[in-house]
């Protein structure tokens, strides 16, 4: 007989909290068994994942010492549809073709107890490709060990979620929120909320409240997209620009809960360099000729000028306010307001940002009303309004180069001014699914990097209709 053999109890079971809580206690839960016939056709296709992972689970710990654990496997997904009134993209995907692509993703999560406060996660997810408009990618979203040696210590180590906002945890399972869509002014900007370092949890219980303090630590990689409205060759092509960036940093976020609400102060503070080893402009001089009054901003080398003056790294710090207060058994306000600071360079993402919501409970219906805004600040607004409106009479040598480059040097600045009020409403199928439909007003000012603006174009001083529907679920 083997001197390994296999001594597993392995139960399956629907976890206590819902996926993407990130929580570490595993006792078993009943779930309401009256379902929609969606919800139950998707329930079996995670069905048939769920008795696969369960062989993987199986056959891996057969192979180890003997050992006693809980395994809880669980699923979530959206199908979302958004439509705008714009023939131009809006947030991605967004425009009046309609998609099912900006609020769609499905994801699997195995929690896994080994007792002795030890404990894993590990959580894939379908989205979107972060590199390319027309994919998809699965990707292990996290993958973490946990250890709690006391009641009031966690310890995580491992790929897991920086705990910067309200829903950082579960940002992607629609069914543990009532908006369609989280404030995009407020949760779009960071490029990647995961990290592969390590976290801890400290918390402090009272008679009716409770204060943690999460601290993290680690790196990660990351995708950001730009547009460009035009051809600039040889300095860049029309369409989306991905910049492939290397992140390291951490953070502390203070959390205070109490029976009428949680309020939480998050900081932030990583460093940013590029993955392909291209510096980073600190900005774009001004280029005079010898023409009185007439100049350019030299955006790209190939450019006659003094030369760029470039960064192999950036520090991008965020503070970060948020609270979730209930006003009555019915009403509910939730507000969030963060400010990004980016003093190395004027193309980057430093800004303000916020928003503020009132939602009401009436049975399985919560209506919601949210206001919401995204505004750069001074540098990067203004060097953007300075090189995009930048051109040069025909008579300079070499005109037709410098005014298309300066569009295109433009476009790699990251500017927002933009604001947005939502009106929606969800409805509870069951405690594990819901629908939900919004209609959504956003207003353009100078600038958002958030559109694609057609060949030619700009988008400023301009509205965009965004209607959305969705179906989320859990199990």
């Amino acid at each position: 007989m083997s001197r390994f053999f296999l001594a597993l109890a392995v139960r399956i079971y629907r976890p206590s909290v819902l996926p993407g809580s990130g929580a570490t206690d595993f006792p078993g839960l009943v779930i309401d068994n009256r379902r929609t016939t969606l919800d139950s056709l998707i329930f079996q296709g995670f069905s048939l994942l769920r008795s696969g992972l369960a062989l993987i689970v199986v056959g891996t710990f057969s192979a180890v010492p003997a050992v006693s654990m809980e395994v809880s496997l669980s699923g979530f997904g959206t199908l979302g549809y958004s439509r705008s009134n714009q023939a131009f993209t809006y947030d991605r995907f967004i425009s009046n073709s309609g998609t099912l692509r900006r609020d769609s993703v499905i994801g699997l999560q195995v929690d896994a107890n080994f007792g002795d406060g030890f404990a894993a996660t590990v959580q894939i997810k379908g989205a979107p490709s972060s590199i390319d408009d027309r994919k998809y990618q699965s990707s292990v979203a996290w993958a973490f060990l946990a250890y709690r040696p006391a009641n009031d210590w966690l310890i995580r180590v491992g790929r897991q979620r920086m705990p910067l906002y309200l829903h950082s945890a579960n940002f992607d399972v629609g069914v543990t929120y009532d908006f369609a869509r989280l404030p995009t002014e407020m949760y779009s900007i960071s490029p990647n909320n995961e990290i592969d370092g390590v976290s801890f949890t400290k918390s402090w219980t009272y008679k009716n409240s409770e204060t943690s303090l999460d601290g993290f630590w680690g790196q990660t990689n990351a995708d950001a997209r730009l547009w460009s409205r035009d051809d600039a060759l040889p300095i860049q092509r029309s369409g989306p620009i991905f910049r492939r960036l290397s992140v390291e940093g951490g953070g502390l976020v203070l959390s205070h809960k109490r029976s009428e609400g949680t309020y939480r102060f998050g900081y932030g503070s990583v460093i940013m360099r590029r993955r392909d080893g291209v510096p980073i402009p600190v900005t774009f001089p001004y280029v005079g000729t010898p023409f009185p009054g007439v100049g350019y901003y030299q955006v790209d080398d190939s450019l006659p000028g003094p030369g760029i003056v470039v960064v192999d790294r950036i520090r991008i710090t965020s503070i970060i306010l948020g609270a979730d207060i209930e006003l009555s058994p019915s009403y509910r306000v939730v507000g969030e307001f963060a400010r990004t600071l980016v003093p190395a360079t004027d193309l980057s993402i430093q800004s303000t940002r916020g928003y503020v919501s009132l939602l009401k409970r009436a049975d399985k219906w919560t209506p919601y009303v949210t206001f919401a805004f995204l505004r750069s600040s001074s540098r990067p607004m203004s060097l953007y309004g300075n090189v995009n409106t930048s051109t040069v009479p025909r008579f300079v040598p070499g005109a037709d180069q410098i005014n298309v480059s300066q569009r295109a040097g433009a476009d790699q600045i990251f500017a927002f001014d933009q604001r947005s009020l939502a009106i929606g409403a969800s409805y509870a199928l069951s405690p594990t699914s819901k629908i939900k439909a919004e209609l959504m007003r956003v207003r353009i000012g100078d600038v958002s990097s958030l559109v694609d603006a057609l060949p030619g174009s700009d988008v400023r001083r301009a509205g965009i209709n965004v209607i959305s529907v969705s179906y989320s679920v859990v199990f």
